[in-house]
């Protein structure tokens, strides 16, 4: 789907309580979809994430979404294609649609936000993270690794989504 900036306009203006929204345990990762892409006619979606160091994707590829990660407080360390990049607070990281990537959580904790164009992606979160009780800003779930079931039913939802996981993450487990 091509889209400008004026088709924004398309879905009206949106007011966001964050506060009222569930809280996603995604990857050991809290997150929240703050911004669905209904909101904004498609354009894109807006996701805020928190985590500990040993949180990490593994190596992904998308066909038609970008994510921009906008880190507020602590580090992480984006792959993409073979080159590392960290992005501290107050930096982002733009990861392009059809390029090989993965990121990882690189200091204690982390806050960030990830900006999904176009959107329709979020779906993705509600459809393989579970809800927790837990307030988004309360303890942080402890990493593990993702065992080959959860693994392949994260590929099964990304299927349709035109997505598909390429490998394991490309960070040693001596680097969080």
């Amino acid at each position: 789907m091509l889209w400008r900036m004026t088709d924004l306009a398309l879905s009206g203006a949106a007011h966001v309580d964050a506060s009222t929204l569930p809280v996603l345990n995604h990857l050991d990762m809290l997150c929240r979809v703050v911004l669905a892409s209904d909101a904004t006619g498609g354009a894109f979606s807006l996701v805020e994430e928190r985590a500990r160091l040993g949180c990490m994707t593994p190596r992904h590829v998308h066909a038609r979404e970008a994510e921009t990660f906008v880190v507020l407080s602590g580090a992480l360390e984006g792959w993409s294609e073979g080159s590392t990049q960290l992005v501290e607070a107050g930096q982002l990281l733009h990861l392009p649609a059809g390029r090989e990537h993965a990121f990882r959580i690189a200091s204690a904790t982390a806050h960030f936000y990830t900006l999904i164009t176009p959107g329709g992606f979020e779906a993705f979160f509600a459809a393989t993270g579970r809800v927790v009780a837990e307030p988004f800003d309360g303890e942080l779930p402890l990493p593990g690794p993702v065992p080959p079931e959860v693994a392949a039913a994260l590929q099964q939802a990304l299927t349709p989504l035109g997505c598909t996981i390429v490998g394991p993450p490309p960070f040693s487990p001596a680097m969080g």
